[in-house]
């Protein structure tokens, strides 16, 4: 893993659903991690740090709120998905240990905009100290 690679966590029911994040954060050479309940996201966040935490709201436990609790310590930006009826909103929770609650929510082709800069930014600082992954989604996906 190189010295500016992007850790990524997405938290959503199905990897099918969120197949377009995988590809374009491929595309953006981030190291991608996926978990499928609330649960499994709070084991991958107590042994390694994240950039970058891409959520659904809510999941098949109930609410991903509590994760914001976790990552305010590092330096890990927050974003989650709200289901509408035509798509989601995307809304900011947490950015540089600051809450980011009431900020204004994104559609998805502004999220992508913010995606692509906010990980450009994230390349442009000193990287933090790095834990080893212990399983990658896209080593996995890969074959």
């Amino acid at each position: 893993m190189g010295v500016n690679t992007t850790r990524v966590l997405l938290i959503a029911a199905s990897p099918m659903g969120v197949s377009f994040l995988v590809t374009r954060l491929k595309k953006l050479a981030c190291d991608i991690y996926f978990a499928s309940s609330c649960k499994e996201a709070k084991a991958f966040v107590s042994k390694q740090r994240f950039d970058l935490v891409l959520s659904e709201f809510r999941l098949r436990e109930g609410s991903s709120y509590s994760l914001a609790s976790l990552l305010v310590v590092s330096h890990t930006t927050l974003v989650y998905s709200y289901p509408v009826e035509t798509g989601c909103w995307w809304l900011p929770a947490l950015r540089n240990r600051e809450s980011c609650w009431g900020s204004r929510a994104m559609q998805p082709s502004e999220f992508m905009d913010f995606l692509d800069n906010t990980l450009k930014e994230m390349r442009s600082r000193e990287p933090e100290g790095q834990d080893e992954p212990s399983a990658s989604l896209s080593k996995a996906m890969a074959g």
